[in-house]
């Protein structure tokens, strides 16, 4: 009888633990597909701002480019009015008025070059905080992954 009553206690204690086993299991499936749902949304999250800094460099070189095109042709219309002031082909007046043009060239020249220096340190900026957005969470991942790991090796415990 007590040879039965051993056997019926190892079952019962084989089955609780197969029963808590079996618990630990289905919470492990639940956690799994959580996060696969969690990293699915962040995944398209992150496509549609992919997108949207892409849209923001082709739009941001655009800009660039038409600001460097603004220099140029200013540059050529302020060496032009240069020419003709040191040409001596101009009466007093239109020397003054010429002068006048060129100040005003210059001050916008200046103005655009500025503007140009302020696009492309945002967009140096941007891409700095970006890296080191992809550097935080890469360590963010490793430290989950740390976690993780620490918590399934206290699980098993």
């Amino acid at each position: 009888m007590e040879i039965i009553l051993s056997v019926e206690m190892d079952l019962a204690s084989k089955d609780q633990r197969f029963v808590q086993l079996q618990q630990l299991i289905d919470f492990k499936r639940k956690m799994l597909l959580d996060k696969q749902i969690k990293y699915q949304k962040i995944s398209k999250q992150n496509h549609f701002l992919e997108e949207v800094k892409n849209d923001y460099s082709i739009y941001s070189n655009y800009i660039m480019k038409q600001k460097q095109e603004q220099i140029q042709a200013l540059e050529i219309l302020n060496n032009y009015v240069r020419d003709l002031t040191n040409s001596k082909n101009l009466s007093k007046q239109n020397v003054k008025d010429a002068k006048y043009e060129q100040k005003k060239i210059i001050k916008e020249l200046k103005s655009i070059k500025h503007n140009l220096d302020e696009i492309i340190k945002n967009n140096n900026d941007i891409i700095n905080n970006n890296n080191s957005n992809n550097n935080n969470n890469s360590n963010n991942n490793s430290n989950n992954n740390n976690n993780n790991s620490n918590n399934n090796n206290d699980n098993k415990s």
